[in-house]
């Protein structure tokens, strides 16, 4: 079955259909079972062609109009098309008259029936729910329900489509107060674009397509419920200025059929979640990062597959908890939401419903984790939505137990499905998938940007670029060492090879020490302490393998290709409606297990209790370090200040004895607005930029090359309490607005 949160239907003709209704009996009889063949292969599309046709001959014909109507309802990309034919179908519909060949009822296959059924009612109610006219929509849901007992199947979808609308009644009285973008055509293209999965530092994003691939392998390989081709796996790239790069194709998609899905990508960026579907059994994976290519999935244990359909997950930032979807029995309805949690031995315990307060009757899906550990953010038909899907929001109490779930509210939801959302890591934007009219095509994916109090607490997020030396490609040795230095605890991160990104969380209000090692030895290493503040922070630190002169014509504000981590691409507004395969398996690190004696692949708790028991971190003092505290949207040095000058006493003395001097600086701004310097990351480079223009003089002025100051490492930072008008505090703010030298 297809990963989607609802089937998705036909497009275009199939050859063989096409020259059969060439050459072949073109009576009226042959064409509506030629039609109704063709919907209940579910090619609503190649069927709506042969309804239009019969119904130019009799336009007064209830039941064709029906059959029309409810093929462009039900098609992907043509359901604006729907509304005039069911209306014309209901208003034509006589109650309990069956065209006197049969008095038993409608009779969806005979072509001498032409009444209507009675859901036509239920469909044009839809279709008024659709197009956002509500009283219609009621009216017709109303229709519906009053002329069927109370047996029939539909009759829950009627009763809940009127809830939906008084949601949605009160949902547009109260639009909230952001804008929706779609996020291009680069990203979205004429088939259906969903399940966005973006890694923490921003700059990848990975996402499910039903598209052509660019060598058409896949063009004649359709599938058949669907009429589209199979689900893939693309992921894109941001250019340095922050827009998306041509989408690619992860060499791990089937070559043949079968479907594959993004579902979540670990904090680290080095393990992929993806959905597959194995003969109609939907099932989680994950898939290891190994240089630039990605290792053959692998099944996920435990509680986690089943027989049912498992069709999405999230993993928690430290890799101890993971959330996901199944309509296995014993639910509150429908697809919920689960999750298990890491057992000390490595393995995930059984899973745990997460009960009535977020799941509901009806289906749940799409469910995302912020990397602070506590937010969450679902897709859900129930609780208070609007129509279809809609994305809401929930709290992880300390108790526990989970807050009533929110609904994010218009014009982010809409009367049709909203889901698959996900946030940056600062919480400032959520990217999500829509069937919104007027995408490129059904399914796109979007994002909307929130207001500055909606931004993340309690999280520190390290990031940044491991630069090597110019011509060179990133060492695949290349690892991150995280020591919590209070409780002794070793972390390991591997930058992406492709562009030296690197991302870590880092709980505040601790001391950390990084070592940088290529080949096992320390190339650069820092101690830094995250201060203990309750808003987002957010650390950039470049790092050079070889360190650059300060001296020369580059500037240290010039990063390598690529977008700096978090840029956010500009997107096209949305305005609101009125009313290749390939294993590389023998790459992973495989052992014995102990219980079955099988080779396996190392788990990552196993790889890390590993590393933890091996890794010292290494001594990270500096001969000297000069800091310089700034007023608001201040950003020079005093050369003749006493303490510039001992520091540069200092480094004059590591360039004479020992023939250079290593430097790292530090540039930081609070996040008090500043209007003079566009944003707070501008102004913290140019703090940088300036306090390297500065050393650099000084260095001259002493008689020395300057080429001998070599930059070992950029940090640039906007940190500090959250902005509330009061710009003068210099106590609140003060300490956050800086420039630090640090030489060895």
């Amino acid at each position: 079955m297809m990963k989607g949160y609802r089937p998705l239907l036909a497009a275009v003709f199939t050859a063989a259909s096409a020259i059969s209704l060439a050459q072949g009996n073109t009576s009226f009889n042959w064409k509506f079972e030629e039609g109704n063949k063709l919907m209940e292969e579910k090619l609503f599309n190649q069927a709506a062609e042969i309804w239009k046709e019969l119904l130019a001959t009799d336009t007064d014909n209830a039941n064709l109009n029906y059959k029309l109507g409810l093929c462009y309802y039900s098609s992907y990309n043509q359901k604006a098309k729907a509304l005039p034919y069911l209306e014309r179908a209901s208003e034509l519909r006589k109650s309990g008259s069956y065209g006197g060949f049969n008095q038993s009822g409608y009779d969806p296959f005979e072509p001498r029936e032409r009444n209507a059924p009675v859901e036509v009612d239920y469909y044009l109610g839809r279709t008024y729910h659709l197009n956002e006219q509500f009283d219609k929509a009621d009216l017709f849901y109303q229709k519906f329900l009053d002329g069927v007992d109370a047996r029939h199947a539909m009759r829950p979808l009627a009763a809940r489509g009127k809830e939906q609308t008084a949601s949605a009644r009160e949902l547009r009285k109260n639009p909230v107060g952001y804008q929706v973008s779609n996020v291009g055509p680069v990203i979205n293209n004429d088939h259906p674009d969903f399940s966005p999965v973006l890694s923490v530092d921003g700059n990848a994003l990975f996402y499910t397509s039903r598209r052509i691939r660019p060598d058409s392998s896949n063009k004649t390989i359709l599938d058949p419920i669907a009429g589209l081709p199979f689900e893939n796996i693309y992921v894109s790239y941001k250019d340095r200025e922050g827009n998306w790069q041509a989408p690619e194709l992860l060499n791990i998609n089937p070559s043949g059929a079968g479907h594959l899905a993004s579902v979540n990508v670990a904090a680290d960026g080095q393990t992929l979640y993806i959905y597959r579907d194995d003969g109609g059994d939907g099932n989680i994976y994950e898939s290891k990062l190994v240089g630039e290519v990605w290792s053959d999935p692998v099944l996920m244990g435990s509680d986690i597959n089943t027989r049912s359909w498992e069709t999405h997950g999230a993993l928690t930032a430290d890799g101890n908890t993971f959330y996901f979807i199944s309509n296995r029995p014993g639910g509150k309805g429908g697809r919920d939401i689960y999750r298990v949690v890491r057992l000390p031995n490595g393995a995930w315990s059984k899973a745990q419903n997460l009960g009535s307060v977020v799941n509901t009757a009806y289906d749940e899906d799409g469910v995302f984790i912020h990397p602070n550990g506590r937010t969450m953010y679902f897709g859900s038909v129930g609780h208070n939505s609007m129509g279809g899907f809609d994305i809401f929001k929930t709290e992880l109490q300390d108790d526990g137990t989970w807050t009533p779930p929110v609904n994010l509210g218009y014009p982010l939801n809409t009367v049709d499905d909203d889901v698959f959302f996900i946030t940056t890591a600062d919480g400032r934007r959520g990217y999500f998938s829509s069937d919104q009219m007027g995408g490129h095509g059904e399914k796109d994916i979007y994002f909307v940007d929130f207001p500055s109090d909606a931004e993340s607490e309690g999280l520190a997020v390290l990031k940044g670029f491991i630069i090597p030396a110019p011509g060179e490609g990133l060492p695949p040795s290349t690892i991150l060492y995280v020591t919590d230095k209070s409780t002794g605890e070793v972390k390991t991160y591997k930058p992406r090879q492709r562009d030296g990104v690197y991302v870590a969380i880092l709980p505040p209000c601790r001391e950390y020490n990084l070592d940088y090692r290529v080949n096992d030895k320390t190339v650069h290493t820092e101690d830094i302490f995250v201060e203990c503040e309750s808003a987002y922070q957010e650390i950039n630190k470049e790092i050079y393998l070889s360190p650059v002169s300060l001296g020369g014509p580059a500037s240290i504000v010039d990063l390598p290709k690529g977008s700096p981590p978090g840029k956010k691409e500009p997107g096209v507004p949305v305005k609101p409606k009125d009313t290749v395969q390939g294993g590389i398996a023998d790459s992973v690190e495989m052992i014995t297990d102990p219980k079955t004696g099988k080779l396996r692949p190392k788990t990552d708790a196993e790889k890390e209790k590993e590393k933890t028991g091996k890794h010292v971190a290494p001594d990270a003092s500096y001969a000297d370090e000069y800091a310089k505290f700034y007023a608001y949207n201040v950003k020079d040095i005093d050369q003749s200040e006493a303490r510039w000058k001992e520091f540069i006493d200092v480094v004059a003395k590591l360039i004479t004895e020992k023939g250079e001097a290593r430097i790292v600086i530090e540039g930081s701004a609070s996040k008090v607005p500043t209007k003079t310097f566009g944003t707070n990351e501008n102004l913290s480079k140019q703090r940088m930029e300036d306090a390297r223009k500065r050393l650099v003089e000084a260095i001259r002025q002493r008689g020395l090359d300057a080429d001998k100051l070599r930059l070992e490492a950029v940090n640039h930072l906007v940190q500090g309490p959250k902005y509330i008008g009061d710009y003068q505090n210099s106590d609140k703010y003060g300490k956050f607005q800086y420039v630090k030298l640090k030489a060895r």
